[in-house]
């Protein structure tokens, strides 16, 4: 799945918002090579270079990010929750950035990008007074210090007060996947009250929910319907969080005809007895709802800090499945406290469920996450590298009594046994009449064998 690049649509309205022209190259939708992307930045000659610093992609990003230094002379600025859970460490480690942004980037790069709209090249301390921004002073100004300065975090900015993302720079006609179609984002909301121990959305939201309006997000979804998207995705860390927001959302969705298919995400304990929600849902033009079940196991649950059951699951996927809306499954194997018992658990929970399509995760201790801070105290990370990060491909954590080779294992056999019963086989040779479908859907078993084998993709540059 091509993760549209949503978030640099944004930092694209606000870098035009501040005077510049602006365009978004995303190499790993549109398949650019690294020759070809070189002649973009050659011909293009950017002023400036931002592009996200993922753990997955670490090396890969930084590159790009250098690759264009190096030929148009751009500032570059790397963000992301990678750069926000230690932004020093990662200005030591990647030596050609200028710039590094943490938590919440539009605001900072607003102010960036209109300090050197004002001057050439603004001085050190006035750099400094930029919120939520990190760099060497030496690499502004020589006779400043070689340590990094990273300035106090800027509060969090009130979502609806954003400009619109451009997501007219996008290339929406390469975001397609099997069963989803040609899609692409809009975001309804940032962060998430619950406090599951592996999610990333803690180091850059500090656990801080804000939403937009709902007729907002409805509106920004019409319109990017209205540019030849087919499905909608909303955005968010907890969907469905908010009832008023989703309420909102669905009554403006119905009032304009429910023109489009939409799909969300949501945590299970915020669905527990809203069948009528989920009613409206569907009405409004819902027909997938992705649902974190994360476990079979109620202990397992308990120490991720879930903030669920096993029965509540299998309670709000029936009633999902009630309502006429798709449920889609996602399970992690791998967590402390699991063993091969507990993840068969989870894997057979999967198959008993009424769910067209599950996916099996390896417990990945991102950086900056309680998780991450768990293993390492115990000594149960194991990485060469930060793309080693990667709950796709790569088991980091070795416990005690549970081996990566098993949780790896786990994963494969579980994905196997739910895609080869009856009524998923049929269903996928019903998706597999539509060629492209066909096609992605080889790429996306072979893809998913090598890597559980360990055999890394042939990196593309970054967005």
């Amino acid at each position: 799945m091509i993760w549209p690049q949503t978030n640099l649509a944004y930092l694209a309205a606000v870098a035009e918002k501040a005077g510049m022209t602006v365009d978004i190259v995303d190499c790993i939708a549109e398949e650019i090579s690294w020759p070809q992307y070189e002649e973009i930045i050659g011909e293009c000659k950017p002023r400036f270079c931002v592009g996200n610093i993922i753990s997955a992609t670490y090396e890969n990003d930084v590159r790009a990010l250098k690759r264009a230094k190096e030929i148009s002379g751009a500032v570059i600025v790397g963000m992301g929750p990678h750069i926000t859970d230690s932004p020093a460490r990662s200005l030591k480690e990647a030596k050609d950035l200028e710039f590094v942004i943490c938590h919440e980037a539009e605001g900072t790069l607003e102010e960036l990008l209109s300090l050197y709209k004002k001057s050439e090249k603004p001085t050190v301390s006035e750099l400094k007074e930029v919120k939520g921004l990190g760099f060497v002073p030496a690499r502004i100004d020589e006779k400043e210090s070689d340590k990094p300065f990273i300035a106090e975090q800027r509060p969090f900015v009130n979502l609806d007060e954003l400009p619109r993302p451009r997501h007219d720079l996008l290339p929406l006609h390469r975001y397609w996947a099997p069963f989803l179609g040609n899609y692409s984002f809009v975001q309804a909301s940032r962060g998430c009250t619950y406090r599951c121990i592996f999610c990333r959305q803690a180091v850059m939201w500090q656990w801080q929910y804000r939403r937009r309006s709902g007729k907002k997000v409805a509106e920004e979804a019409l319109y990017v319907h209205s540019l030849g998207v087919e499905t909608i995705l909303f955005h968010a860390d907890t969907f469905t969080l908010n009832r008023e927001l989703v309420e909102e959302l669905c009554d403006t969705l119905i009032e304009a005809g429910t023109p489009f298919r939409w799909a969300c995400n949501a945590h299970v304990a915020s669905l527990v007895g809203k069948g009528d929600l989920l009613q409206k849902m569907r009405r409004a033009g819902c027909w997938m709802i992705a649902i974190g079940v994360e476990s079979g196991d109620d202990e397992i649950l308990k120490t991720i800090k879930k903030g669920c059951t096993v029965a509540q699951a299998k309670e709000v996927v029936e009633m999902v499945d009630k309502a006429g809306i798709e449920a889609w499954g996602y399970f992690v194997l791998g967590f402390p406290g699991d063993t091969l018992e507990t993840m068969e658990r989870t894997a057979q929970f999967s198959r008993s469920l009424p769910l067209k399509i599950a996916k099996f995760d390896i417990a990945a201790p991102y950086p900056g996450t309680e998780f991450h801070q768990f293993v390492k105290e115990k000594n149960y990370l194991k990485f060469d590298k930060y793309e080693d990060f990667d709950q796709n491909a790569s088991a980091v954590v070795e416990y005690p009594d549970l081996s990566r080779a098993q949780i790896k294992k786990a994963v494969k056999w579980a994905t196997i046994r739910f895609y080869l019963r009856p009524m998923s086989i049929l269903r996928l040779i019903r998706e597999a009449l539509r060629f492209r479908s066909l096609t992605t859907g080889i790429r996306i078993v072979f893809d998913f064998m090598r890597m559980l084998a360990g055999v890394k993709r042939s990196g593309a540059p970054a967005r």
